[in-house]
């Protein structure tokens, strides 16, 4: 017989005190990394000059921070391992001026509850040690201590067998400290900072600036002369950006780094304002590498929203974007170009072979289809055959060759040309075409070798991107081949595309276009590619489409061009207001009279 009366609930108990501390501790500590992170953030608000970090089996043995800061007397000994103890803050108002990393009093109390804890300090006195397990203080006992703080954990989880089953490898977890160790290293340059492994020195990095410490840290990112260190200030804050040339990029925004007083934070705002600020000089796919170290008044950020401070909320993030994307543009802009001194030894005269300097098979003079767009050449469309060979070919000595291959490869490599927007409606007097390559232009007193190609890329490009949406029905619906995954990135993309004016249309297990942008009338063919390539990140799906069908439609190395098409592209060129191509290559390199004259030895 089914019993009518109602099941009871479970009574409310107050948890014991060492049951209370372990949840909590899983909190706070949850891999080794956390106890790295956290006693690290205790030794940089020492005051520390210098701080070691040693692990041992990836930190579960053993996670040893020492450093060389205030240390600590009796009295703080013996209460700085219990909860909610900190020097840090005394009032919930101290929490919206506190400057140092940590404030809540919960590291060392969460560390003791789950792992064997041992503290040496001296304040350049006699040393003391604490050591507690299990939760409980063994007592406090003279012990010999340089000044400052050494705070070992040991046997990580000991007490909490199912917690520790799920710690990854020892290899596994030693990746993760030593990631937390070098974005603690890179926040505070003026600190000295090692990192030993099993008994061994692994990295070290003596008190620099900023700059001087992202190239120690990631050495592999870029070369050294890449990096910048560019400074801002905006209202109640502070921007220190260490960034890198255009030409250094990533295929993803891990080189993307944003520390918010030394702390850092996922914040997708300032990564999104560093790839706007790159988006001229970068290609489809592409990300830039930029560490962005914010100082802002701690009345303006709120860092206690999240146990290990990964987020934080700005009462205006909008200023700090808008001036984060302005400096780092005025940089990427106004950077001058530097010539190198080296030098390559030159091949002897006698030992360059000129072939056939007027072949019959020269490429023919093309020209723009009169009143039609100004990206169809004539005669060619917009997949032009393959440009010929140069008509001429070097055939120097083996031995030379050597030589001069040799004396390439040590030279120091030259920084890239960085132009800047010219001044609009300027005269110029186009000269000639060079290398099968540039137009050769004067324009106040200066001369400009532009990059044919890449110049009409980027004019396409913009007229592209500027189109009015208009779309085109195909009348005869264009097949595609598509993989998998290609098919996948369709699906979840058609009304994306069909803004930017393509549209696709699904047949059983097939997809045919049955439309394109009216700016890309007659490249069908190109567009089914990009897409059959899956190509195109999700979140720059248009600009890596521009980007591709402007470099297939521009004019090719090679193609000799008549004045009036050359003049007509050099007049778009200087007027556009990025002047390097989507793929973020300069458009052009310029050299004015004084440089000129002093580089063959004349008096200006």
């Amino acid at each position: 017989m089914k019993s009518t009366e109602k099941q009871r609930a479970p009574q409310v108990r107050v948890l014991p005190e060492h049951v209370a501390r372990k949840i909590a501790a899983g909190e706070v500590i949850d891999r080794p990394y956390a106890t790295v992170r956290e006693l690290l953030d205790n030794a940089i608000d020492s005051g520390a000059s210098s701080i070691d970090l040693s692990l041992q089996g990836g930190g579960i043995d053993e996670v040893t921070v020492s450093d060389d800061g205030c240390g600590m007397d009796k009295d703080d000994l013996e209460v700085c391992w219990l909860p909610h103890a900190t020097s840090k803050i005394s009032s919930v108002e101290d929490l919206e001026s506190a400057r140092t990393l940590g404030f809540r009093g919960e590291a060392l109390a969460s560390i003791a509850a789950c792992a064997r804890l041992e503290i040496l300090t001296s304040q350049g006195r006699e040393g003391l040690r604490l050591s507690i397990q299990g939760g409980k203080s063994l007592g406090i006992e003279g012990h010999p201590a340089a000044p400052g703080t050494s705070v070992s954990m040991k046997d990580l989880f000991y007490n909490m067998p199912a917690r520790r089953r799920f710690l990854k490898s020892a290899q596994a977890e030693t990746r993760l400290c030593t990631r937390i160790f070098m974005e603690k290293a890179a926040a505070h340059p003026e600190v000295s900072f090692r990192l030993f492994r099993e008994g061994k020195l692994k990295q070290f990095f003596p008190a620099g600036r900023h700059i001087d410490r992202v190239k120690a840290a990631w050495p592999r990112l870029a070369p050294e002369a890449a990096w910048w260190q560019t400074e801002v200030n905006g209202n109640g804050f502070q921007l220190i950006m260490v960034h890198a040339r255009p030409e250094s990029s990533r295929r993803d925004r891990q080189g993307i780094q944003i520390y918010a007083n030394r702390r850092r934070i996922d914040e997708f705002a300032l990564v999104q304002a560093v790839e706007h600020a790159y988006d001229a000089w970068m290609p489809g796919g592409a990300f830039p590498l930029a560490f962005i170290f914010l100082e802002i008044d701690p009345q303006l950020v709120d860092f206690n929203i999240h146990p290990a401070k990964k987020e934080a909320r700005f009462r205006d993030i909008g200023a700090i974007r808008q001036r984060l994307i302005e400096g780092l543009k005025d940089k990427l802009t106004g950077e001058a170009y530097s010539r190198s001194q080296s030098t390559i030894p030159s091949i002897p005269q006698g030992q360059l072979e000129i072939k056939d300097q007027n072949p019959k098979n020269a490429p023919q003079p093309s020209t723009f289809v009169p009143g039609g767009s100004f990206y169809k050449l004539k005669n060619t469309g917009y997949s032009s055959a393959a440009a010929p060979k140069a008509p001429w070919t070097h055939s120097p000595s083996k031995q030379n060759a050597e030589k001069f291959a040799h004396a390439t490869k040590e030279r120091e490599k030259l920084p890239r040309y960085s132009p800047q927007p010219l001044k609009q409606s300027v005269p110029f007097r186009y000269l000639g075409q060079a290398m099968g390559v540039f137009l050769i232009a004067e324009r106040e007193s200066a001369l400009y070798l532009v990059d044919q190609h890449a110049a009409h890329e980027r004019v396409i490009y913009e007229e592209m991107c500027h189109a009015a949406p208009a779309t085109v029905n195909l009348l005869i619906p264009l097949p595609l081949d598509l993989d998998a995954r290609a098919k996948m990135k369709i699906e979840l993309r058609k009304e994306r595309l069909s803004s930017l004016g393509i549209c696709v249309e699904k047949k059983d297990d097939s997809w045919d276009i049955t439309g394109i942008p009216q700016a890309a009338t007659g490249m069908e063919q190109e567009i089914a590619q990009f897409l059959e390539e899956g190509a195109g990140d999700a979140e720059s799906l248009e600009k890596a489409l521009w980007a591709d069908l402007a470099c297939k439609a521009a004019v090719k190395d090679h193609h000799v061009l008549d004045d009036d098409a050359a003049e007509r592209l050099l007049e778009k060129t200087f007027a556009l207001p990025t002047p390097r191509c989507p793929h973020g290559r300069p458009l052009w390199f310029a050299i004015n009279r004084e440089e000129l004259f002093e580089l063959v030895g004349r008096t200006v």
